[in-house]
């Protein structure tokens, strides 16, 4: 297998001053602990905004987005690097095919993280949803229950749920913090059901992140 070719995280200096700041910040502390590598895992079904979430993240449109094509064909993997420190992004395709999990998606999936982590491990889970999706259905738990199944429940631990598309006008005349939080609970609520972990046993935050900003940089 050839060896990965990592590259400077120049888009780095394109985040606001603030952003750089916390970004250093959280570096440091991670260095401290002789922590020097990031690994995520992006998942989700297809059409949420995975790709535009691993753009952003990086600062520059590493991963194709089309308006035409709402998956990714098989897993990939970004890496930077930054004063000595690597973050590793892995995108992958939506998980739903024909209406129902797809269990050849996840085996690529598991086959590709067998392939390129070697002596690395999943440090973050990015599960990927639209805000404005509005419910929660069965398909949703389908793919929360699979994730588990495939990589153990103990992910979830790791897990960082992403909303996106939040550049909406809410339903049934809320406003848009009540639909937020109602939006997020039933999301929060699937994947501790689908994972079978209790509230004390999982802390998840909030992305949030607007459709103007995916679009900026597709």
């Amino acid at each position: 297998m050839a060896t990965q070719l990592l590259r400077e995280w120049t888009s780095f200096q394109q985040f606001p001053a603030a952003t750089q700041e916390k970004l250093v910040n959280l570096l440091g502390k991670l260095k401290n602990q002789d922590v020097n590598t990031l690994t995520i895992l992006v998942m989700g079904k297809g059409g949420v905004g995975k790709s535009s979430t691993l753009n952003s993240i990086i600062g520059d449109r590493v991963v194709a987005v089309s308006a035409f094509q709402s998956e990714t064909p098989r897993p990939v993997m970004v890496s930077r690097t930054r004063s000595g420190f690597t973050l590793n992004i892995i995108d992958t395709p939506g998980l739903i095919e024909g209406g129902y999990v797809s269990d050849q998606i996840l085996e690529t999936i598991k086959g590709f993280l067998g392939r390129f982590l070697l002596n690395k491990t999943i440090d973050v889970l990015l599960y990927v949803d639209r805000l404005d999706a509005y419910r929660v259905d069965n398909l949703d738990k389908q793919v929360v229950k699979a994730i588990t199944e495939s990589f153990g429940k103990e992910i979830w631990r790791k897990g960082v749920v992403v909303l996106t598309h939040a550049q909406l006008s809410p339903p049934d005349g809320l406003n848009y913090e009540e639909f937020f939080s109602k939006r997020s609970e039933s999301l929060l609520k699937c994947v501790r059901q689908g994972a079978r972990i209790s509230k004390k046993e999982i802390q998840v935050c909030f992305y949030l992140k607007s459709l103007l900003m995916v679009s900026s940089i597709r």
